[in-house]
């Protein structure tokens, strides 16, 4: 039986039976995992607490002939993400992280560079809230270490840099127009929110969300990435209603 240790963090888990549970964690080796913790739903089970969701663990876990689900041996928390008493911005806005991370990861695939992304989200979450800014770092991230971003950076008629001037997306071609050649057709993408973009490969999240994002350029940027989400995955993420009527409200 296969055997493997990993870093991991947990992204939900849901009911198998009485006492046991599916998880789903991702890691860098192995993507996007799914593993019955056999017993975790039992008081006095040496993997309560550790597999909750959003906690970066360190998991033991094998293969078991002819099941497609692993097998969690020993869990040890590292550090759990929500704690205790979680804010209603932090809770929303990890919740979406981690359905979002579900839906674009592969299951058992490598995929170092989205662990890392997400790891990285999650502390800068943990040390300046999480914000809008934030948010938009990870959609736009995801997406394009997921091959579902296209090259925004020049206009794909004419050539034209609009990196900062803004652009018309086209969303179904995967394409970028500058105003000339869109003629008012597509997503507008104002040139603040084409700095923003531009920034937004540029910086750590913690850079990038240290700073306030204008309230134009985080409108431009959710309308693209949300319709770029909703072609890839064909359908709304519950998870995002929630975080969104939070920021509305704040």
């Amino acid at each position: 039986m296969p055997s493997h240790e990993a870093e991991a963090i947990v992204l939900r888990h849901y009911p198998l039976s009485e006492a046991d549970r599916i998880v789903v964690f991702v890691t860098r080796e192995f993507g996007k995992v799914r593993a019955v913790g056999q017993g975790v739903k039992r008081p006095r089970s040496r993997l309560v607490g550790s597999l909750e969701p959003l906690n970066h663990v360190r998991v033991d876990f094998y293969a078991k002939e002819g099941s497609d689900l692993w097998r969690i041996r020993q869990c040890e928390t590292l550090h759990s993400y929500l704690g205790r008493n979680p804010s209603l911005e932090r809770l929303y806005g990890y919740q979406y992280l981690a359905e979002l991370t579900q839906e674009l990861v592969e299951e058992n695939h490598s995929n170092p560079p989205v662990f890392r992304l997400l790891l990285a989200v999650l502390n800068a979450g943990e040390a300046l809230g999480m914000g809008e800014a934030l948010a938009r770092y990870f959609e736009i991230w995801i997406l394009r270490l997921s091959g579902l971003l296209p090259d925004y950076g020049y206009c794909s008629d004419c050539k034209k840099c609009v990196k900062d001037s803004g652009f018309y997306a086209w969303i179904e071609a995967g394409q970028g127009r500058c105003a000339a050649c869109a003629r008012g057709r597509g997503v507008i993408i104002r040139a603040a929110a084409g700095q923003a973009l531009r920034r937004i490969l540029q910086l750590s999240p913690e850079q990038f969300s240290a700073k306030a994002l204008p309230p134009t350029a985080a409108c431009d940027l959710e309308r693209l990435t949300q319709r770029l989400l909703e072609l890839h995955l064909e359908k709304h993420l519950k998870s995002y209603a929630a975080l969104r009527s939070h920021f509305q409200r704040t």
